[in-house]
């Protein structure tokens, strides 16, 4: 349930980057796909978190519910290769390359969980899935502020703060 909790709020905090990055809005295909990739894991954590639960209230069967959960996170991560296609939103090719290259891994640590059924290793397993998310978010915010740069008012304090030889 507290993975769930957590896809919501994620979601929500694309609609801050919206908010603040009026790129998005534009259509920069960046600030699209970064809003688009944290709504979308964002309610895919949630759909994972809170179908577990409804699993085990159907089949009673912990084991059962988290080899059910696992095989869906699985797929997830499966889904995600398709968000990593070349395009105009990677700019970098090696860091999506990269990123295209560990997805196998985690698919293969999510099946893994399949066999030993285990709580808190699906747990983990979605917090990874989530700390995708959160990269994204701390990047779009980074560079909503890089953009934005000092304000003229503070550009002309710090003018005034400097000797008259180093302007």
């Amino acid at each position: 349930m507290a993975m769930g909790g957590l896809g919501v709020s994620l979601a929500g905090f694309a609609g801050l980057i919206a908010t603040l990055d009026r790129r998005a809005l534009s259509g920069n295909p960046i600030a699209a796909w970064r809003i688009r990739n944290i709504v979308i894991r964002g309610f895919l954590v949630t759909t994972i978190g809170f179908g577990t639960v409804a699993v085990h209230t159907v089949t009673e069967d912990v084991e059962m519910s988290i080899k059910i959960a696992s095989l869906v996170l699985a797929l997830m991560w499966l889904l995600m290769l398709g968000e990593t296609r070349p395009g105009p939103a990677w700019p970098d090719d090696r860091m999506r390359r990269r990123i295209r290259l560990s997805i196998p891994f985690l698919v293969a640590l999510v099946l893994l969980n399949v066999a030993l059924a285990e709580v808190g290793f699906l747990q983990l397993l979605l917090l990874a899935f989530l700390g995708g998310a959160f990269g994204i978010f701390i990047n779009a915010v980074r560079e909503i502020g890089v953009a934005s740069g000092p304000t003229p008012r503070e550009t002309e304090s710090n003018d005034d703060a400097q000797p008259a030889s180093e302007r």
